[in-house]
Parts: structure tokens; C-alpha cells; sequence
């Protein structure tokens, strides 16, 4: 017997047909993410039927509906229904987190935090929305994906993954005609402009660096770092706390100008997992295998790469 479900009001029988093939690349970073699970087809047979004929022994039938409103079972249905639109959305948000940053290729993690218990969540996003002018006018090209995260003694603070920092910046410094520009510590100066905005005394901030460089040279990564994952740990960190967030308010955001490429989303005929995965295993020359997992039963599928050296083994030790 098939599977049947109430689908948009019509029952339907459950087949599944073929695989759907998502391939996500980045042009900027090279990044590129492969994800292919089974396509389920909905095939109409009719009105949701109700009652207990059993015309034929395959016939599926529901049964008739009954009325719950106001009662326990509706508001736990409904709560799980919230539960499951949060979880959706959470996922949502994580991956074009995710993408924004091996989009961009954020390097570094900023903390802004309060010394103060400051529990308004409206203030943390006045105040964040005043430091990104701050940092805008400071460092040209400033771009952002950040989160806000709320401690266990209630007080708020933002993260947010960026570009590393130049070691030091030159800003002005006096009024007039006496003005000049300075040269300052980087993560001295976005600590003033973050007490600028919320006093001197009331808090701090932390940049957490996790891009080198190799040979001196900007843009090459040492074997082992990898952009991928910083971007998996970062997406992550900053969406922990999505599905328990407040009803009808954002706990994430961008900056403008961090333009997604779209998906390209292939069908292709039912065939063994195998075979699928013969066909679109493909992994670019001067690529390397970030992630490779298959689904529980073999339903799902995906190949995370990037550019980068081959994670080579590690030699046995001579006995």
C-alpha cells in the first residue's frame, strides 16, 4: 500500500520520482556546494474521503474531521507547527549566512558587548545600526553578516563576521585646520568608536582572527584552514539562538552590497544513489573535499569543495 497524504486540501498518493540536484558556486571565492535529495511527486486522487466505507480493501480513508478548537490537542498541534516554521526559517537563515560569508570570504569574528546588564533589544539595534556608520566611514568597503545574541544575565550583544582588519588605520584627528591623520591600532580604534556609542566605561569589544597569511602573501591559506568550515562555524554561531527569537523580529542581518549567485537546481531521472552520485561527483581541479555525507536510507546527499591544497594523510611513525 502507498503512502497518502492531505495535500493542499486533495488526497494524494506519495511518490517518489527522481532526484533534484541543487549546485551552489561562488564566482568571487570559488566556493561550491552540491546537495541532491529524492523529489517526492503529490498525485491527486480525489476529495480528502471520510467515514468507513471499505469499498476495496486498498483504499486509504481519513477520518471524519472533528472540530478541536480551543482544546489542548489544537494548541499543541499549533505549537508544534510553530516549532517546525522556526526550525525552517532557522535553516533558511543559517544557510544564506553561510553563503554570505564564503561569498565574501569573512576572515574574523567582532564581539560588541556591554558592561552593563542592557536587556533592550531595541537599544543593541540602534546602537549596532550607529557603529556599522561608524565603521563604513572608518574603513571603506566595510561589510558585515551579524547576529544578536542574548546573554544568560539578559544583557544583549552583537556578533559579527568580517573582513580581518588592517593592522592599522589612519583617521583624523583634531578640529579645522589643525586636523591630521593619525596612525592608530585597528582593533584600538573600532574599540573607541564602540564606546562612542555606548560610553567610554560600558563595554567592550573582541576581534577574533581566523584567516593568515602565508609567505607574507594576502590571500593564501595555510594547509588545514579552510574557508568552508569558518564559514559553517560562523553561520552556525550566529543562528544558535534564531528559533528561540523574539516573535516578529529579525536577530540577523547583512550589510548592503552582499549579492548571492543564485542556485542551479537540475531534475534528474530515478536511478540508484550510486549512479547519482557517478554523474554529478565532480570536484574541480585545485579543489578540495570539505564535506561529503550521505542521508539516512541514502535520500539525501551532498559534496561541499573549495579551493585549496588536498588534505594530505598523516604519515605512520616508524616502529
Amino acid at each position: 500500500m502507498g503512502q497518502y497524504v492531505a495535500y493542499r486540501g486533495v488526497w494524494c498518493q506519495v511518490v517518489e520520482h527522481g532526484w533534484r540536484v541543487k549546485e551552489w558556486v561562488s564566482p568571487d571565492t570559488g566556493q561550491r556546494e552540491v546537495i541532491a535529495w529524492k523529489k517526492r511527486c503529490y498525485i491527486p486522487q480525489g476529495p480528502i474521503p471520510v467515514g468507513d466505507a471499505q469499498d476495496e480493501p486498498d483504499d486509504v480513508f481519513a477520518p471524519p474531521p472533528i472540530d478541536q478548537s480551543g482544546t489542548v490537542l489544537e494548541a499543541e498541534r499549533l505549537e508544534r507547527q510553530r516549532l517546525l516554521n522556526l526550525e525552517k526559517s532557522a535553516k533558511r537563515a543559517k544557510r544564506t549566512c553561510r553563503h554570505k560569508i564564503k561569498s565574501s570570504e569573512f576572515a574574523s569574528l567582532l564581539t560588541c558587548t556591554y558592561r552593563e546588564n542592557m536587556g533592550d533589544f531595541n537599544r543593541v539595534r540602534r546602537d549596532w545600526a550607529d557603529m556599522l556608520r561608524k565603521l563604513q566611514r572608518a574603513i571603506p568597503g566595510f561589510r558585515a553578516v551579524y547576529a544578536f545574541e542574548q546573554q544568560e544575565r539578559g544583557a544583549w550583544h552583537v556578533h559579527a563576521a568580517i573582513h580581518r582588519l588592517p593592522p592599522w588605520l589612519m583617521v583624523p584627528e583634531g578640529t579645522g585646520r589643525a586636523t591630521r591623520l593619525v596612525r592608530v591600532r585597528s582593533w584600538d580604534y573600532v574599540r573607541r568608536l564602540w564606546h562612542s556609542v555606548v560610553g567610554k566605561d560600558n563595554g567592550n569589544i573582541d576581534v577574533d582572527g581566523h584567516r593568515r597569511t602565508r609567505h607574507g602573501l594576502p590571500g593564501k591559506h595555510r594547509p588545514g584552514e579552510s574557508l568552508a568550515k569558518l564559514a559553517g562555524y560562523v553561520s552556525k554561531y550566529l543562528t544558535k539562538d534564531y528559533a528561540e527569537g523574539l516573535a516578529g523580529r529579525n536577530r540577523w542581518g547583512s550589510t548592503q552590497g552582499l549579492d548571492l549567485p543564485k542556485p542551479v537546481i537540475i531534475d534528474v531521472p530515478d536511478c540508484p544513489l550510486h549512479d547519482l552520485i557517478e554523474l554529478a561527483f565532480h570536484v574541480p581541479d585545485g579543489h578540495r573535499i570539505v564535506r561529503h555525507r550521505i542521508g539516512q536510507f541514502g535520500r539525501f546527499w551532498c559534496l561541499f569543495s573549495e579551493p585549496g591544497e588536498p588534505d594530505l594523510p598523516v604519515p605512520c611513525p616508524d616502529h
